[in-house]
């Protein structure tokens, strides 16, 4: 199974994802973006898969939030794992750091 599924403007990541994916998972998101046409639109973040994620990966995730800004886009959690919303209560950062869509 790939760790990245891209379908309607949604990243639908799975799995653990660490560290050692980090590479495999930049290059399948930016694939995926990078081949979107209208990038001034909202995507999403679906995470309901994830088994487990680490700092790197969050990192590579917020990167990503920034290349969508820069492409006047924005990035949405459609779906959210516990994981996820625990290394963001571990590094402190704002709730709204990554919206969940509605």
């Amino acid at each position: 199974m790939s760790i990245v599924i891209y379908e309607n403007k949604t990243f639908k990541l799975s799995g653990k994802l660490t560290i050692y994916k980090v590479s495999e998972l930049k290059n399948k998101l930016l694939e995926a973006y990078n081949g979107e046409s209208a990038k001034e639109s909202v995507f999403f973040l679906d995470l309901s898969a994830v088994e487990s994620v680490d700092a790197a990966v969050l990192q590579l995730i917020f990167s990503l939030k920034l290349t969508i800004q820069k492409g006047k886009g924005e990035l949405k959690v459609k779906k959210s794992c516990p994981t996820f919303d625990s290394l963001f209560e571990v590094f402190g950062m704002p709730a709204d750091t990554f919206p969940h869509a509605v």
